[in-house]
């Protein structure tokens, strides 16, 4: 049986991809996104799906638009197995008032202590 070959993500992937992941993390749609960033919906529908690579100027009108220091739009992702995706929590996390944040936080703080001795 034959496998299939993993590729490399190419940087326009890798950058629309957090394009599309900060947009939403936001609640922004891709047209608010689009207006934002002085550009055109389906410019920016190409970027997030890695078909576009845009200008140096068009990402950071989006880096901008977004309120995102460009860099951040190049990070890819680590793969480590068995390692818990903390990102996939952070959009709950940020929805709870302040005072339940202080109280998750206080018990993060207290595991780190345990799992330190």
């Amino acid at each position: 049986m034959l496998q299939a070959q993993e590729r490399e993500t190419t940087a326009a992937e890798v950058f629309g991809h957090n394009v599309r992941r900060y947009r939403e993390k936001q609640g922004m749609s891709r047209f608010r996104l689009a207006i934002n960033a002085a550009l055109d919906d389906r410019q920016i529908r190409d970027i997030e799906n890695g078909t576009h690579n845009p200008t140096l100027l068009t990402m950071e009108r989006i880096a901008a638009a977004l309120g995102v220091d460009m860099p951040r739009l190049f990070e890819r992702e680590q793969d480590t197995p068995g390692a818990f995706p903390l990102a996939a929590l952070q959009s709950a996390f940020d929805r709870l008032p302040l005072a339940e944040q202080g109280r998750v936080l206080a018990v993060l703080r207290l595991l780190l202590q345990v799992s330190k001795e």
